[in-house]
């Protein structure tokens, strides 16, 4: 999913996480993910490997999201119906906006249409490590025997925050009116969003969007800051051509979103570090799981690509007359390399055993006294 789009009527019922198009959407979102699989060599599962990060809150009577309408003096929290019914009140409010044009030799204030809708959307997502951390105390608030109850104004308490940051600096550092904003609890990961419009209360151009360079590079720079650098060179790139678009020392305004979250779960943490020291060790490992976990997804990848599977089995038809006969008949009826290989290391090892039971046992006297 993109962090930022632009919210029509059927954008407005996905923001609600608890609407049946929500739904829709997600289930759709798994259908294309199980077919963008079926091309590799190799049988793979539909899951989504990123699903171990999904918020662990079994138990806890926590809804698919949180709504809140207005900002800042004017925020309040609202159901995800009524949180719908404010966007499409504020869309069909600013379906209209006033703009200059030249009228001969003056300039002229004119009441235009707008060709598309005036809210508009911005995701940040917590990452990977945060998530493993928060699923941790959640256990840990488990185990201690914390009611469900409490763990859940915990949870919340602690989700809070990093709402408020990010809406409040977005709606600072880029000058956009925040009409509404949730948390999204029932993804793979945690996120905010921040709906935003450049049309005013009173039907003013606010300014330009805010320059943003993409799912992509966000979760590549955030993921360089905790020790997993990019495998390929797409993160330089787009950060030049982003550069050379908007100008030198411009933060796009996704990645500085992801920026004040992070910053933002780092100062909790430093809090929780204050009562309970190992709190900054439990947050050390959770990053650490996640270096782990993309050292083997990319090696799963490099695995099951095209490349690799052709090359394997290259190897594989070279080796074949080597094989015993059982062995070559296993490896035809293989479907991908990897599983030949498998088959192969499976015979090996049982080849291995063989040997050790027939070998004849060293007899004591010429092991004690080799010259005789």
């Amino acid at each position: 999913m993109g962090l930022q789009r632009k919210l029509n009527y059927e954008g407005i019922r996905h923001s609600n996480a608890d609407s049946l198009t929500h739904l829709a959407h997600v289930r759709e979102r798994s259908k294309r993910r199980a077919r963008g699989v079926d091309w590799y060599a190799d049988d793979v599962q539909p899951d989504n490997p990123a699903s171990e990060f999904s918020l662990r809150s079994d138990g806890l009577g926590l809804g698919n999201g949180i709504y809140f309408v207005g900002f800042e003096a004017n925020e309040k929290p609202a159901e995800g119906k009524e949180f719908e019914d404010h966007l499409s009140a504020v869309n069909w409010k600013r379906s209209w906006n006033y703009a200059q044009m030249k009228r001969g030799d003056k300039m002229a204030v004119v009441r235009r249409k707008r060709t598309s809708p005036a809210c508009r959307e911005m995701v940040i997502n917590m990452s990977p490590w945060q998530m493993v951390m928060l699923n941790g105390e959640l256990q840990r608030w488990e185990e201690m025997g914390i009611h469900p109850e409490k763990r859940k104004e915990m949870l919340l308490a602690f989700l809070e925050p990093l709402r408020a940051a990010v809406v409040s600096d977005f709606a600072a550092s880029t000058g956009m009116d925040v009409p509404g904003s949730y948390l999204h609890l029932d993804s793979t990961r945690v996120h905010v969003g921040v709906i935003w419009t450049p049309v005013g209360d009173a039907n003013q151009i606010l300014g330009k969007n805010p320059p943003c360079c993409g799912a992509y590079t966000v979760a590549s720079c955030r993921a360089a800051q905790v020790g997993v650098q990019p495998s390929n060179a797409w993160l330089a790139d787009n950060l030049k051509r982003f550069e050379e678009r908007h100008g030198v020392g411009v933060e796009p305004a996704d990645l500085r979103a992801h920026r004040v979250l992070d910053e933002q779960f780092d100062k909790l943490i430093a809090g929780m570090a204050k009562v309970d020291p190992t709190a900054a060790k439990r947050y050390e490992k959770a990053k650490e799981h996640y270096r782990a976990w993309k050292a083997k997804r990319r090696h799963d990848v490099v695995m099951r690509s095209a490349t690799a599977q052709r090359i394997g089995w290259d190897v594989l038809q070279m080796a074949m007359p080597l094989f015993p006969p059982q062995v070559r008949t296993a490896i035809s009826i293989c479907r991908s390399a990897i599983q030949a290989f498998r088959v192969l290391s499976v015979a090996l090892a049982a080849c291995k055993a063989d040997a050790r039971e027939s070998a004849p046992s060293p007899q004591l006297s010429k092991v004690i006294n080799p010259q005789h």
